[in-house]
C-alpha cells in the first residue's frame, strides 16, 4: 500500500491524518516528522524560500520516513504547478480558490487532455522507465490527489458549485486570507471567519469530499476543529514548534540561573 492508499484508508475509515507545515529548507526536518508519527507533511512552496529542489529532498525524506507529502504550489497556474507535479508528491494543494473557475483551472492543470491541460513530462512519475507510459496514464489520477485551498468568501459563497468540479479529492482553507476578502485581515479567529470556515467544511462532508483544516498547535482549537468530523488536520509548523521551544529554554535556563554565582 503506497502513502496515498494509506492516507485514503484512514479516510474510509474515519481516522484522522495528522500533519505539520514544512518551511524549512532542510529535508531533515520532514524526516523528523515522519519518524515521530505524522502521517504527512505539508510542504510549502508558497510561503517560503524552498526551492523546486528543496521540495523533492522534503518528498523523499517524508517517504522514507513513511509520511505522505503534500506539497502547495505557489499560484493557481497550470505552468507553476506543472514541474511541482513531476516531483510526483501525494498531493498538490492548490492556493487562492476563489470560484469555480479557479476550481476548473486548478483541477484541469493537474489532468492530462483531454481532461486537462497538464503538459506529458514525467520521470519520477514513470519510475524513471520502470513502467510503460500506458501503465502511468492509466493510474495517474489515483497517484496525486488534488486538494483545492479556499480563501476568500466569494468561494465560500459559491462553495457548493465549486465542490460540483469533478477531480476534487479534498479542500482545506485559509483563514487569514479569507478573513482579508472579509474585511478582517489577520483575524483568522473571528467568528464570521470561523463561521464561513465551517460553512466549507459542512458542505464538503455533506458531499462526501474528505476536509482538512491548517491551524497553528493549539489544544482547545484543535478540539474545536476536530469536532465537526475532519479527515486531515495540519497542526503546528516547523518554525514555529522550534521558536516556541527556544523561547521556553531560555526563559527556563535564566530562570534557573538567578540561584547561582558567575
Amino acid at each position: 500500500m503506497n502513502h496515498i492508499e494509506k492516507i485514503k484508508a484512514k479516510w474510509a475509515g474515519q481516522q484522522l491524518c495528522i500533519g505539520a507545515n514544512i518551511s524549512f529548507t532542510d529535508a531533515a526536518v520532514s524526516e523528523l516528522y515522519g519518524e515521530a508519527g505524522y502521517d504527512f507533511v505539508w510542504i510549502d512552496c508558497e510561503h517560503s524560500a524552498m526551492s523546486k529542489a528543496d521540495a523533492l529532498n522534503h518528498i523523499r525524506a517524508a517517504r522514507g520516513a513513511g509520511a505522505a507529502a503534500f506539497l502547495r504550489i505557489p499560484s493557481n497556474d497550470p505552468v507553476v504547478a506543472k514541474p511541482y507535479l513531476e516531483l510526483h508528491p501525494a498531493a498538490i494543494i492548490i492556493p487562492r480558490i476563489e470560484s469555480v473557475a479557479d476550481a476548473e483551472q486548478a483541477v484541469s492543470s493537474c489532468r492530462y487532455p483531454p481532461r486537462g491541460v497538464r503538459g506529458f513530462g514525467p520521470s519520477r512519475g514513470v519510475k524513471f522507465g520502470g513502467i510503460s507510459r500506458a501503465d502511468y496514464l492509466g493510474e495517474i489520477d489515483n497517484r496525486i490527489m488534488v486538494i483545492l485551498q479556499i480563501e476568500h468568501i466569494d468561494a465560500v459563497n459559491n462553495i457548493e458549485k465549486i465542490l460540483e468540479v469533478p477531480g476534487i479529492d479534498s479542500v482545506v482553507t485559509g483563514p487569514v486570507d479569507l478573513s482579508a476578502s472579509m474585511g478582517l485581515l489577520g483575524q483568522g479567529d473571528h467568528p464570521d471567519v470561523s463561521a464561513a470556515v465551517r460553512a466549507v467544511y459542512e458542505a464538503a462532508i455533506a458531499k462526501g469530499i474528505p476536509a482538512g483544516h491548517s491551524v497553528g498547535f493549539d489544544q482547545e482549537e484543535l478540539k474545536r476543529w476536530l469536532s465537526m468530523g475532519l479527515s486531515w488536520i495540519m497542526a503546528g509548523a516547523d518554525w514555529a514548534t522550534l521558536a516556541e521551544m527556544a523561547r521556553s529554554n531560555s526563559a527556563f535556563i535564566r530562570e534557573i540561573s538567578q540561584g547561582f554565582s558567575t
